[in-house]
C-alpha cells in the first residue's frame, strides 16, 4: 500500500501543475517512502508515494492501459490478482509489469464500472479515463484503505490523507462540527463526515463518477448484507472446517509480498488464530510484534509469550506505559487527522515504529472479527433484551427507531441521557446550535439493511459501519501503520471469507453467552488452549486520570485560554471534570465509560496542529 492523491479540474478552466501534486505528496511521504511520480494530464493530476511489496523493480505508479488512455494510482493490494491476471490474459489483455494491482486498469477495459466487485483486497483507487473525461475514485468493501476528498475552487481534490488535501491554499481549514458529536456518541467519526467541515471520506464499498460539469455520482457498488431468513443450517462441523479452510486461504494470500512480513501478538484470541495459522501451516520462520502495557491490570504480556513460545517466532515487544502515551498523543493525533476518545492508538502508533525497525514491512493483524464473530460486550447484552424493554422511554426509543431501526435496540448507550451530559461538556455557543450538528439528527447507517434482522445481526451491522471501517480501519489502523511506513493486514475482512460468515447461523457465533463460539473451535488444536479459555479483554491504554493526577491538573491542552479560544466546550465543566479525575479513588471504567477530558485534549490538539476554525 502506498499514498496516493490528486486533482481533478471540473470546470475546465485551471491549470493543474506538476508542483502542486508534488507539494500533496510531499505532506504524506510517510506512506511511501521508497519513490514518488505524477502525471500531469489536460485538467488533471495524479500523484503517488511507494511503499513496495510485490515487482520491486517495476511496479511504480500511476499506470497506464495498451493504448495510455487510461490512467491510474492505487493504494492498496489486490489479493486475488494471479486469478485475476491469467483471466484478462487469456482475454488478450497484455501487461506492462508484474504488480499486483495492474488488474485493475483491465478489469475496467473488461467490466466498466463493475470491476471493483471482482477485486478481492484493500484498496482505494483513482482512475482517470482519458476518452470519456471521467475520474473515478474508489474505496474498498470494508474500508480498509481510506480516501478523502473536497471540492474547492471548482476542483475535486483528493488523498489518502486529509494533510494533503490541506495544501491546496484555497481549501478551508474549519472543524466539523458533526464529527466532534459523532466522537462524543459513537466509537468514533462516520463517513462520509471528517474532522474538516467540507472534505468528505468516501464511504467503504463506495465508488465516484466525476465528471466535467457534471454532479458528481457516488454509487454503492458493494454492502454486507445480511438475511432475515433463518440461515440453512449445515450443522456445526461443517461451519468449523469451513472456517478453517478459508481462514488459512485468507491469511496465505496476505503473506505474499517480496519483501519480509509479520504479524502482531496482541495476547487476545484474534491475533492468536493469525499467528497459530501462520506458525501451523504457512512459514517456517517470521517476525512477531507486541506491545506491553505498562500497567498491571492492562498487561497481557504473559499470553502474548504463550503465542509467541507456541509458533517460535523472532519476537520484537515495546513497552508503552503512560510517560509514552503522553509524549506521543500530539503526533497521534496529527496522524490521525481526529480527536481520540481512547489513548490506545498511541500503542498502535508505537507497534508501527517497532515493525518499521524491523526486517519487516507489513503486519497481519486480528481486526475484524470481532465485529462478524459477536466479540463485544453489547452482544452479551443483548441476551437481556427483554428486561431492559420495560426501562426504555418514550424518548429513547424514538431515538433507537430513528437511528437503528428498532425501538428496543441499544447501541452503546442511552442516547437521551448521554446527550444531557454532552450538553454540559459543549459551551453555551454550541449548545445552543446543538440540533444543526447532532449525530441523532439521521441514521448514520442505512436503516433499511438492517430491519427485520436478529439482534445479533443488527449489531454486527452497526459494528462494521460504525466501529470497524472509520475508526479501527482508518484512525485506528491505517493512520497508526503508515505514520511509519508500515502497511496491515488483516485477515479476517478478506472478502470471501465475510460472505461465508455472513451465512454462519447466529448460534453458532454466540452460543447460549459463550462469544465467539465457532471461532474457538477452529481454533482447537492449533491455538493454545490458554488463550482459547481466556476471557474476553479489551485492549486498553491508560486514560487521562492518570494524566491529570501526574500533572496535578495543569495540563496545557485544557488550560482555560485554549478552551476558550475555541469555545467548542465548557471551561467551568471542564475544570470541574478536572477536580473530579484528581480524586483518589476517581478511576474511568475502561472501554465502558467516556473519557470526556481525553476528548475535549484532543480535538483541541487537532484544532491547534491544523490551525483549524470553528
Amino acid at each position: 500500500m502506498c499514498g496516493i492523491c490528486g486533482i481533478f479540474d471540473i470546470t475546465g478552466k485551471h491549470l493543474i501543475t506538476s508542483d502542486m501534486i508534488d507539494k500533496m505528496l510531499v505532506s504524506i511521504r510517510h506512506r511511501g517512502p521508497d519513490g514518488s511520480q505524477s502525471k500531469i494530464l489536460d485538467g488533471v493530476g495524479l500523484g503517488f508515494n511507494r511503499l513496495s511489496f510485490i515487482d520491486l523493480d517495476g511496479g511504480m505508479q500511476p499506470l497506464s492501459n495498451e493504448d495510455d488512455t487510461l490512467h491510474m494510482i492505487c493504494n492498496g493490494e489486490i489479493f486475488n490478482y494471479r486469478q485475476l491476471k491469467a483471466e484478462l490474459c487469456a482475454k488478450g489483455h497484455v501487461f506492462k509489469t508484474k504488480t499486483d494491482v495492474e488488474v485493475i486498469l483491465h478489469l475496467y477495459e473488461e467490466y466498466g464500472l463493475d470491476f471493483p466487485n471482482k477485486l478481492n483486497g484493500q484498496f482505494a483507487i483513482a482512475l482517470y479515463d482519458q476518452r470519456e473525461d471521467t475520474l473515478l475514485l474508489v474505496r474498498d468493501q470494508i474500508g480498509i484503505a481510506p480516501l478523502f476528498y473536497t471540492v474547492s475552487q471548482g476542483q475535486l481534490i483528493f488523498g489518502s490523507e486529509i494533510k494533503a488535501i490541506l495544501e491546496c491554499p484555497h481549501v478551508d481549514r474549519k472543524l466539523n462540527l458533526k464529527a466532534v458529536d459523532q466522537l462524543m456518541n459513537y466509537p468514533g467519526v462516520v463517513s462520509p463526515e471528517t474532522f474538516f467541515d467540507g472534505i468528505k471520506s468516501l464511504r467503504a464499498g463506495h465508488l465516484l463518477v466525476i465528471k466535467r460539469e457534471q454532479d458528481i455520482k457516488d454509487i454503492e457498488y458493494w454492502d454486507l448484507i445480511y438475511s432475515a431468513e433463518e440461515e440453512e443450517d449445515k450443522g456445526e462441523a461443517y461451519y468449523v472446517e469451513k472456517l478453517r479452510e478459508m481462514m488459512k486461504d485468507s491469511i496465505a494470500r496476505r503473506l505474499v509480498a517480496d519483501v519480509p512480513v509479520g504479524f502482531y501478538v496482541s495476547g487476545g484470541l484474534d491475533s492468536s488464530v493469525v499467528a497459530c495459522y501462520i506458525g501451523k501451516f504457512l512459514l517456517d520462520s517470521y517476525y512477531s510484534f507486541s506491545a506491553e502495557i505498562g500497567e498491571a491490570d492492562l498487561d497481557e504480556s504473559r499470553f502474548q509469550k504463550i503465542v509467541k513460545e507456541c509458533v517460535n517466532s523472532k519476537h520484537y515487544s515495546t513497552k508503552v506505559g503512560e510517560d509514552e502515551i503522553w509524549k506521543n498523543l500530539y503526533d497521534v493525533v496529527y496522524h490521525a487527522e481526529s480527536g481520540l476518545k481512547e489513548s490506545y492508538d498511541v500503542a498502535a502508533y508505537m507497534l508501527s515504529s517497532l515493525v518499521q525497525n524491523s526486517p519487516a514491512k507489513a503486519v497481519l493483524t486480528g481486526q475484524g472479527s470481532d465485529e462478524f464473530f459477536c466479540g463485544y460486550v453489547g452482544y452479551m447484552v443483548d441476551l437481556f433484551r427483554e428486561m431492559q424493554k420495560g426501562k426504555m422511554t418514550k424518548e429513547e426509543c424514538e431515538i433507537n427507531e430513528r437511528l437503528w431501526g428498532d425501538p428496543y435496540f441499544r447501541y452503546e448507550r442511552n442516547h437521551p441521557e448521554i446527550r444531557k451530559i454532552h450538553q454540559t461538556v459543549y459551551s453555551d455557543r454550541i449548545r445552543g446550535d446543538i440540533d444543526k450538528f447532532s449525530a441523532f439528527a439521521e441514521s448514520p447507517i442505512n436503516v433499511d439493511r438492517v430491519k427485520g434482522l436478529s439482534s445479533q445481526k443488527r449489531r454486527s451491522y452497526i459494528d462494521y459501519k460504525l466501529r470497524l471501517s472509520d475508526h479501527l480501519l482508518t484512525e485506528h489502523g491505517d493512520r497508526m501503520f503508515f505514520s511509519h511506513s508500515v502497511e496491515g493486514r488483516h485477515p479476517f475482512l478478506d472478502k470471501d471469507l465475510l460472505d461465508f460468515v455472513a451465512t454462519i447461523p447466529d448460534k453458532y457465533k454466540m452460543n447460549g453467552a459463550k462469544e465467539k463460539y465457532i471461532l474457538k473451535k477452529a481454533g482447537e488444536g492449533i491455538v493454545p488452549n490458554e488463550i482459547l479459555r481466556r476471557r474476553k479483554f479489551p485492549f486498553q491504554a491508560p486514560g487521562m486520570s492518570s494524566m491529570v493526577k501526574k500533572a496535578k491538573g495543569e495540563i496545557g491542552f485544557l488550560s482555560d485560554s485554549l478552551i476558550k479560544k475555541y469555545d467548542i466546550f465548557d471551561v467551568n465543566k471542564v475544570n470541574e471534570m478536572k477536580k473530579v479525575y484528581l480524586a483518589d479513588d476517581f478511576r474511568l471504567m475502561g472501554a465502558y465509560e467516556i473519557d470526556y477530558l481525553l476528548i475535549v485534549m484532543t480535538v483541541t490538539m487537532l484544532c491547534e496542529r491544523y490551525n483549524l476554525t470553528i
